[in-house]
């Protein structure tokens, strides 16, 4: 989940060199109104921290009330200024900067949803 459209194209591409699946949504509420919708059709959440409407950290609060354990990484540029502690605090697998190289990128995620693939990944 992320509000800036050259990020969500950065995703798409980065997922489908991966082979996983993807969702790329542009608004916080319409991600948590399709994850409502189907829960268990997700194995990630990845979104940013700042976006309009819903910020990522109470955007992972609901998610939360529907699915506990659902993985979720934090990727922007809030890691950059106050590091990762605050959203591992807050229950993030991990928290990446934004900018991040592919290849931690790449180990973050696989860490976070275990080496099976997943139905889709939600961004």
């Amino acid at each position: 989940m992320d509000d800036n459209e050259s990020i969500r194209t950065f995703y798409r591409h980065f997922f489908r060199l991966e082979n996983l699946a993807v969702e790329i949504i542009g608004s916080p509420h319409e991600a948590l109104e399709k994850f409502r919708a189907a829960p268990h059709d997700y194995s990630l959440l990845l979104t940013d921290c700042e976006m309009p409407g819903m910020n990522g950290e109470e955007l992972a609060r609901r998610v939360r009330q529907v699915r506990a354990d659902l993985p979720m990484v934090m990727f922007s540029t809030a890691v950059t200024i106050s590091g990762p502690q605050p959203f591992i605090a807050a229950g993030f697998q991990a928290a990446l900067p934004k900018p991040v190289g592919i290849d931690k990128l790449r180990t973050t995620l696989r860490a976070a949803i275990g080496s099976a693939s997943p139905a889709t990944t939600a961004s």
